[in-house]
């Protein structure tokens, strides 16, 4: 059976306006949901904006009943930093929501598959909104919980339609989770030792210099990251608006940056859950500021995500990871957190799965998906 409605593609602000609106109506009554603020929503479709807009091409479908209610939503993108960077001609899907229904997942998908194989594309994969660098993944696994900051966040039977689509697993993302019932002594022990008989110096990032600070670990994220799966460099603009975004949350104790003879050599970025005053926002720009910084309003915030994580190749094998977690385990407790998140990380990635699993004590307590078919 085929979809009865239609998939029409955005082109007026009415239809961005749709797009947009359809996950609060979905999600209207999921007491898990994070709302994102609107006017980011804008924004990141905005062309004239978004820098990741100037190195890709995106289009935004509906599907519309044949009553005229909008029941789905996708987003189309060729990604050609990616392909350049990966020598591929991949095409890629993202803000994928829907009612549940196989034939409109089945239809939106389709849509997008044709989308991309017009563009020469010879595979899909999805879904990120819109690459490794932001929100990516869909949740299969962890249900019973609100998403961390940047993290996403779907019904349970969303990886069965995609799966019925033609989808199958191109990789799994994993979430860790840590609390103040975590045994630290271990890493304790490790990052003291570290401490003493390494050379590199241990520092906060200066909050009040972040523009010169973030080229400086996105230097070593880079290069850590270079040969990752899916990872695509961020672009100068891209981590410009970074830098701005990430003024409002950001915390100095929580991003730690190791150097060696001045040097930034490794860091980690863990940031305050703002989706804990985002969700009472609903999102509203002007609450969610109330809810993050006015006293009056202010949402108490007791969880944080390490985002971010990188150790340049040759010191690799020194303990820094350990270095730098038991930092922010440390320094997040007067900040009143009592739980963390360290996400997302590589099934494959076994060296950083063992420092979480046996040093650390995590619970790998979230699984997202990315999926892929062939053209």
């Amino acid at each position: 059976m085929s979809y009865s409605g239609s998939i029409e593609e955005v082109k007026t602000r009415s239809g961005l306006a749709e797009f947009i609106d359809l996950p609060f109506r979905l999600y209207s009554d999921d007491p898990y949901w994070v709302a994102p603020l609107r006017r980011d929503q804008k924004k990141l479709f905005d062309r004239s904006k978004h820098p990741f807009h100037k190195h890709a091409e995106v289009s935004l479908f509906l599907a519309v009943s044949s009553g005229g209610e909008v029941e789905g939503r996708i987003a189309s993108i060729v990604n050609h930093a990616h392909n350049r960077y990966h020598g591929d001609k991949v095409g890629f899907f993202g803000f994928l929501e829907g009612v549940r229904s196989p034939e409109l997942f089945q239809a939106l998908l389709g849509k997008t598959s044709e989308w991309l194989a017009a563009r020469g594309m010879d595979k899909v994969r999805g879904p990120l909104n819109f690459s490794t660098n932001e929100e990516c993944g869909m949740l299969v696994e962890g249900f019973d919980d609100s998403p961390q900051l940047m993290m996403p966040y779907n019904p349970q039977w969303y990886p069965e339609l995609t799966e019925r689509a033609g989808f199958q697993k191109a990789v799994d993302l994993l979430a860790y989770r840590v609390d103040r019932e975590t045994d630290f002594d271990r890493l304790s022990r490790i990052a003291e030792m570290v401490r003493r008989r390494s050379s590199g110096e241990l520092r906060s990032i200066d909050v009040g210099n972040l523009g010169e600070e973030i080229p400086k670990i996105m230097d070593v994220y880079n290069e850590c990251w270079q040969n990752n799966w899916g990872f695509v460099p961020m672009t100068e603009a891209e981590l410009s608006m970074m830098g701005e975004e990430l003024k409002l949350i950001i915390e100095s104790e929580l991003a730690p940056i190791v150097e060696v003879d001045e040097r930034p050599v490794a860091f980690a970025v863990a940031l305050p859950d703002a989706n804990q005053a985002l969700k009472v926002a609903r999102g509203s720009t002007l609450r969610a500021i109330l809810a993050l910084k006015v006293p009056l309003f202010k949402v108490s915030i007791n969880r944080l995500r390490v985002l971010l994580m990188g150790v340049r190749k040759a010191y690799r094998g020194r303990g820094f990871e350990a270095l730098l977690i038991n930092h922010i385990v440390r320094e997040s407790e007067p900040l009143g957190i009592d739980e963390g998140e360290l996400s997302w990380v590589l099934e494959g990635n076994k060296p950083m799965r063992d420092i979480l699993e046996k040093d650390l004590g995590a619970d790998q307590y979230k699984t997202y998906r990315i999926f892929e078919r062939k053209l």
